[in-house]
């Protein structure tokens, strides 16, 4: 297996440890907040409505009836809050995958080439010389595992 340059790892480190502070807030409100009809209970829809997943939903539902009491309703942040990390961590790493062998490929040399990546989809942004450059750059993407699709926005230079 081939290992990254020293500085390629460091910069792929660097993009992942960039958004953690993101993970550490909680992406759902209090429970009086949340519970919208005022009946001591939050039901899936109340719970969606303030971005929350369905599966944290369920996970959280200890006893089954499908509404959280607010016992069940901490549960089901802490539930979600860990899946949306888990979601954003695995598209830093393709993102910060796609981007070293971006950097590392001697055909597209990806210094002006933008990464982004949102559930699996990578978008590829920037400017090339060539438009070889653009088609190796996506097969690039492509092979990296988990990712789902390539959009590739990327422009050569006039």
């Amino acid at each position: 297996m081939k290992t990254l340059h020293p500085h390629l790892r460091v910069l792929t480190l660097a993009g992942v440890l960039a958004a953690a502070p993101s993970w550490a807030a909680p992406s759902l409100p209090n429970f009086q907040t949340t519970d919208s009809n005022g009946d001591g209970m939050i039901s899936l829809e109340e719970f969606a409505v303030q971005g929350g997943l369905a599966k944290a939903f369920r996970e959280g539902d200890a006893n089954r009836d499908n509404q959280l009491n607010p016992d069940e309703y901490t549960k089901a942040i802490a539930n979600n809050d860990r899946m949306k990390a888990g979601k954003f961590a695995h598209d830093a790493m393709i993102t910060a995958k796609v981007k070293a062998l971006l950097l590392k490929d001697s055909t597209v040399k990806g210094l002006d080439v933008n990464v982004e990546t949102h559930d699996g989809t990578v978008q590829l942004s920037g400017w090339v010389n060539t438009p070889a450059q653009i088609v190796q750059a996506e097969r690039i993407a492509l092979n990296v595992e988990g990712v789902k699709t390539v959009r590739n926005d990327l422009l050569v230079k006039r």
